[in-house]
C-alpha cells in the first residue's frame, strides 16, 4: 500500500515498439492496491500473451506487440474504469468528473446501500470487483431493479435526524 495510485501507460499508441521486448503487468498498468485487481489483470494479460503465442503470431514482432497491446488495453479497460471512477468519488482526487462518472458513482453508492440487505447484489458486485464478470453486468435489468428497489427501501428507512437505519433481513 506504499503506492496508492493508479498508473496506466498506453503503449498501443506508439508507432513502433522496440523489437524483442514486450511490456506487461504493472509496467502496463498499475492499480491502487486497495482495489486488489493488479495481479488478476496481470494474469489475464499473461493468458492473452499465451493465446497470441499459441496462434503463432511471433514472426513480425512489431505486429505482435501491436496485437498484444490492443488486447491488453481491452483487458485493462474494465478494471481501470472501476478504479479511476471509484477514486473520483473523493473530492481531494484530481480529475474530471464527467456525467458518466457521476452517474456510475451514484449508482454504485445505491448498489452498496441495497447490497447490505440483498445478498444477490453483494455477490454481483464482488464478481465484478474480482473481475469474474464485466462491469456492465451491474447494469443488467434484474440487478438495476434490485438496486432501485433496495435503495428506495434504504431511503424510506431513515430516522428523522437523517442517520441511516441498517435494514435487517
Amino acid at each position: 500500500m506504499r503506492f496508492p495510485v493508479n498508473t496506466r501507460r498506453r503503449y498501443v499508441r506508439l508507432r513502433r515498439f522496440p523489437a524483442g521486448y514486450l511490456v506487461t503487468a504493472d509496467a502496463l498498468c498499475s492499480f491502487n492496491p486497495i482495489y486488489g485487481q493488479g495481479m488478476t489483470v496481470a494474469a489475464l494479460e499473461a493468458l492473452l500473451l499465451r493465446r497470441l503465442l499459441a496462434a503463432g503470431g511471433s514472426a513480425d514482432t512489431d505486429q505482435f506487440a501491436r496485437r498484444f497491446f490492443a488486447g491488453a488495453a481491452k483487458v485493462i479497460d474494465g478494471p481501470w474504469s472501476i478504479a479511476v471512477g471509484t477514486d473520483l468519488r473523493f473530492p481531494q482526487v484530481a480529475g474530471r468528473r464527467s456525467p458518466k462518472v457521476r452517474f456510475v458513482n451514484a449508482y454504485v453508492h445505491r448498489l452498496h446501500q441495497a447490497a447490505v440487505a440483498d445478498e444477490v447484489l453483494g455477490a454481483a458486485f464482488l464478481r465484478v470487483l474480482n473481475l469474474v464478470d464485466p462491469p456492465a453486468r451491474l447494469l443488467a435489468p434484474p440487478i438495476v431493479f434490485r438496486v432501485l428497489r433496495g435503495s428506495l427501501g434504504c431511503r424510506a428507512a431513515r430516522v428523522p435526524d437523517g442517520a441511516p437505519v441498517v435494514p435487517t433481513g
